[in-house]
C-alpha cells in the first residue's frame, strides 16, 4: 500500500490487490483527511493563511463560506485552488461583500 496526493491536495492510497492468475490490478481509494480550513489555505498560500487568521466579526464568516465554495468547485473540477481567487474572496469579505457564483443548489432553493 502506498501514500500520495490528488491534486488539489486530497490524499490517497493506492491499493495493489493481487488476483488468482497472478495479475495485479491497482485502485486507487480517496483518503479524506481531515483538517481545518485555516490549514487547507495554508497549504494554498502562507500570505493567505496569515490575512485570513486575522479576520474577525462577519468577514471571518463570509470568507469561510467563499473559500469553502472555491475549494468545492474545484474538487469538482478535478483543478488546483487558485491563491489569487481566495486573495479576492478576502478582500470582498473585508469590504463586506457576499461575492458568489450561482450553484445548482442555490438555483433550486430558490425556486
Amino acid at each position: 500500500m502506498e501514500h500520495g496526493t490528488f491534486r488539489g491536495g486530497f490524499s490517497f492510497l493506492t491499493l495493489y490487490i493481487h488476483r488468482v492468475n497472478s495479475t495485479k490490478e491497482i485502485i486507487k481509494v480517496a483518503a479524506a483527511k481531515q483538517m481545518t480550513l485555516q490549514d487547507r489555505i495554508l497549504q494554498i498560500d502562507h500570505i493567505q493563511a496569515r490575512r485570513f487568521s486575522k479576520l474577525t466579526g462577519d468577514s471571518i464568516d463570509i470568507a469561510a463560506e467563499g473559500i469553502i465554495r472555491h475549494l468545492r468547485a474545484c474538487a469538482r473540477m478535478d483543478v488546483n485552488p487558485d491563491a489569487s481567487a481566495v486573495r479576492e474572496i478576502i478582500d470582498d469579505a473585508l469590504n463586506g461583500r457576499r461575492v458568489f457564483a450561482e450553484t445548482s443548489n442555490d438555483l433550486l432553493a430558490a425556486a
